[in-house]
This record gives C-alpha cells, structure tokens and sequence, in this order.
C-alpha cells in the first residue's frame, strides 16, 4: 500500500515489522534532538510519525501511548481554512502569531495529558477549571484561525490560577493575556508527571497555498513554536511534537535560523538519489524489508538487464529507479505494478517494461499532478496533460516550453512558476549540453531550477507520455551551449550513437539512459 494510513489501520503489526528506519527515528526523536520530518511527499513522513507511535505501544504497551495526529487541512476546519488567512488577521507581528501556535500546541498535550489517568494534571482541580476557562474563551478551539483571530482581538484574557507562572505579582483577580498563558502552559505541559508518552503529530504541510504570503507566515510561526516547546520538553521524557514538512513547502518558509533549526532539529529523508551506484541506494532496502526478503533475493525475480531499444540493454537496478522519482511511495507503487504481473515466477523483459509504463501513466503523473493543488494556478493544473503533450521530446528549450503552455492554452507568462514546480517534483531536470550533464532536483535544495532552460522531462513522464528521445526544430534564438547550440534554427545535439548522447541521468551524475 503506498499510504502509511491505510497500511497502519489494515495490519498494524506488518507495519511495525517491515518498517525501514534508516534514520534512526525513535532514538532521536525520544531524546527530543529531532522534531521536523523534512523531505518530498512520499519519502514516509507519515509512515514515520505512525512506526514512532507503534514502536513506543510494543516497548511500553498500548496503554502508555497517547498520539494526536493533526493534519494541517483539519487543523483549520472547514468554516476558517486557512486559505483565507491575509495579513489584516496575521500582521507584521510575528510574536502574537507564535503565542497563537503555542497557546494552540500547547493546549492540544494539555488535553492529552489531562486524558491520562496516570498523570498528576488529570487529578489537578486548578488545571481542569483552567481547560474549562480556556473553553469558555474559545481559546481551546481547534480551529487555529479562530484561535489566532482572538490573540488578535485581545479577548482573551482570563483569570490566572495560582499553576499559571508569569511575570509580576500574583493576586486572586489577576488576568493574563494571551502571550503570558501561552508561555505558561508550555512549562505546566513540560513539568507534569506520568510514566506515559503523549505526542502530538502535525501533518498535511505539503498542500500548500502558493501566493498568499499570510498563509507562509503562519507556517513559519508553527516551525519556530515547535522547535522552542520541543528545548523546553527536554525537560522529561512524556511529551513530544512532531512536525512534517515536505521539503519545497519548507523551502518557502523563511524567517530568521530556519537553516538552523533544519539542521538541527530536522531529519531529512533522503533516499540516496545521488549514489553512483544504482544498488547503493537505500530505496532497495526499504523495498526489500517491506517485501521481507533481501535486495539481491528481490532482483532476482527481474532479469538482469532491460531491453531500453532496438540494440540497448540497461541494468534493471537503474532502470526501475530512473522511472521513479526516488520516493518509497514510488518504489512501492512500481513493485505494485511490477507484482500484479509477476504471479509467482520471474518477470520478462516486455513484462518489466508494461509494468513500468502502467506506473508512469496511472500513479507518477497522477501524483504529480495532484501535488499541484495550492501550488500552481488552477488553470495550469487543469492543462498540465496538453502542457507536457506538447513538449517536442526529451529536451527540450525555454522557447519550446512557453510554446507548449502557448499550444495548450494556458498563461504563457506563468512559464517560470510551472517549470519550477516540475523542477521541485522531480518532473524536469536542468540539462548542460555542453557537458551531457543533468540535475535533477528530486525535491531537494542542492540544485536550483535554471529558468533560461534548457531541461530534460523525467524518465516516467517519457513513458507516460511515449515522447521522442532526441529534440530537433529547435526554435531559432534558442541557444543552450558549446556542443548543444543552434543553427540555423535547428538544435546540434550528439548523436545517439555517441557514448556521450548516452550519458544522461539522475541527481546530477551522468549514467546510462
């Protein structure tokens, strides 16, 4: 199954059992070092957050375990989503965005600490009447916007029991203000006692909202909240934030040491796109302990190598990752594919490559096209089909790209925000003729996407949309280096026959094609 969701609520046990963890997750994140799951949709950051719950129910038993999984999307709630976040309500300051997000976290491991029986704040009449104030103020709310628009208004303050800790004397009337509550539950939440685990998962930060500047506002409040309550609970080993971040919505997300909290307080899953060698990349092990077999005992139901044309031969190893996007969502799609026509025997070569071409045009482009919701205008999502059509062949020109969003109807001026996009997915590499040399961002910020071009489309796009290898009619004007050059309107490239034509690849590195 390529949802960790629909996997954990089948067999949860299986989960459990043939989970990968190359990243060392529940080490990590157990003494409080890692809290930002960052990486592309697909790379398991889901699966993640529910092998981490999994793992703590086995070693302590279920009944230790209190997980609270809150996706972004239902976080807003259908009457405030946060789409409609703009900058009346979020503003220039950015300290009541954060006390919002940390009254809103904060509550939530309140919540769920109050739920445990075993903690002493479930026995605390001073934290349940403050939960009840909190209610009454509409401060508990799961609607985050809701929450946000009362920090705003300033309505919410409340009167302090003698548990609230802030600065300044205490008396029986006093009332806080938002800022100072927030503060305060964070250490309510890190000084409670229970042997139990509680954690709070936050999840859904890659349906993206593309220009509302409001909305990447909020977010990098959420990061920078998570990162200082996670240093506060360090304090003991009972409550837990996990933020999952797909790489290129984080990318967006600027404010001040957000390379540092990335660094720092992020685990970056990343499959090893860039290994020279093919067997050396760690997608196999994830796909092999999935299958519960080994690597060499998985590849050797495929043959050794893969009829590419009419007098090519490529290693299977390579060429089943270059139809992929290096993703284990991907990889277990293809072996999906690969599975439904293998019944038991070993594959031939016309199967492995029907196989391949099921996966390119039934899940690859689908995903990517689906991951555009939020990030593309809506017209460009509804012509990406025409779009990628009209491309003449592999590579292809900044002239030939806008001629093709031309051809397909759709806003030639949006030609750099749609090339990114199929940069940041995977879906186009920037290419360097004059060395045969393709980057290929696989959703990460090693590459930048080049905006003058020119680029190569994805190995699966190829076969999903059975396109031409080689590019000729180049528009006149178009130029793309020494050994690539135009003239006379006509693109010189080398030859198929040369070894250099044959040395485009993935991540970067040159490898067969």
């Amino acid at each position: 199954m390529a949802a960790a969701e629909n996997e954990v609520a089948v067999d949860p046990e299986r989960f459990l059992r043939t989970y990968y963890d190359r990243w060392n997750l529940v080490g990590e994140v157990e003494l409080h070092r890692k809290f930002l799951l960052l990486g592309p949709k697909g790379a398991g950051k889901s699966a993640a957050a529910h092998y981490l719950v999994l793992r703590w129910s086995k070693e302590l038993g279920p009944e230790s375990v209190f997980p609270t999984f809150l996706d972004f999307d239902d976080v807003n709630q259908t009457q405030s989503p946060l789409a409609t976040l703009g900058k009346r309500l979020v503003g220039d300051v950015a300290a009541l965005t954060d006390a919002a997000w940390r009254l809103f976290l904060s509550i939530r491991l309140l919540e769920s600490l109050c739920s445990d029986m075993a903690c002493d704040l479930a026995h605390d009449p001073q934290v349940i009447g403050l939960l009840m104030q909190l209610r009454n103020a509409g401060l508990a709310s799961d609607d985050f916007p809701q929450v946000l628009r009362k920090v705003r208004e300033k309505r919410g303050l409340i009167g302090a029991p003698k548990i609230v800790e802030f600065e300044g004397k205490w008396t029986e009337t006093q009332e806080v203000n938002v800022t100072q509550l927030s503060e305060a539950l964070v250490k309510i939440v890190a000084r409670a006692k229970t042997p139990n685990r509680h954690i709070l998962a936050v999840d859904g930060l890659d349906k993206a909202i593309g220009d509302n500047a409001a909305y990447w506002q909020t977010l990098a409040a959420l990061v920078r909240v998570a990162e200082a309550m996670t240093r506060t609970l360090r304090e003991g080993q009972h409550a837990y934030i996990l933020v999952m971040c797909r790489s290129d919505v984080f990318r967006r997300v600027r404010f001040a040491d957000s390379g540092k909290i990335a660094a720092d307080g992020g685990i970056y899953m990343d499959w090893a796109a860039e290994a020279e060698d093919p067997r050396d990349v760690e997608l196999w092990n994830y796909i092999a302990s999935k299958a519960e077999t080994e690597p060499d005992r998985l590849l050797s139901a495929l043959p050794a190598r893969i009829q590419v044309g009419q007098s090519r031969k490529m290693a299977t190893d390579r060429y089943l990752l270059q139809i992929t996007r290096y993703t284990p969502r991907d990889m277990t799609l293809l072996f999906k594919s690969l599975q439904e026509r293998a019944r038991d025997r070993t594959l031939t070569n016309s199967q492995v490559r029907r196989a391949a071409d099921s996966f390119a045009s039934r899940h690859l482009l689908t995903e990517i096209i689906s991951e555009a919701t939020g990030l593309l205008p809506e017209l460009l999502i509804d012509r990406f089909e025409q779009i990628i059509t009209h491309l003449p062949s592999r590579v292809f020109t900044h002239n030939q790209f806008v001629a093709a969003l031309e051809a397909a109807g759709a806003d030639a001026t949006q030609t750099a925000v749609f090339g990114e996009y199929l940069f940041l997915q995977g879906a186009i590499g920037n290419y360097a003729p004059g060395v045969n040399y393709v980057q290929f961002y696989h959703r990460r910020d090693a590459h930048k996407f080049q905006p003058q071009g020119p680029w190569v489309l994805h190995t699966g796009l190829m076969y999903a949309f059975n396109k031409p290898w080689m590019l000729t009619d180049a528009a006149p004007g178009d130029r793309i280096g020494a050994q690539g050059s135009t003239t006379g309107g006509v693109l010189n490239l080398p030859s198929r026959g040369s070894s250099r034509a044959r040395r485009i690849g993935y991540a970067g590195r040159q490898v067969d094609s």
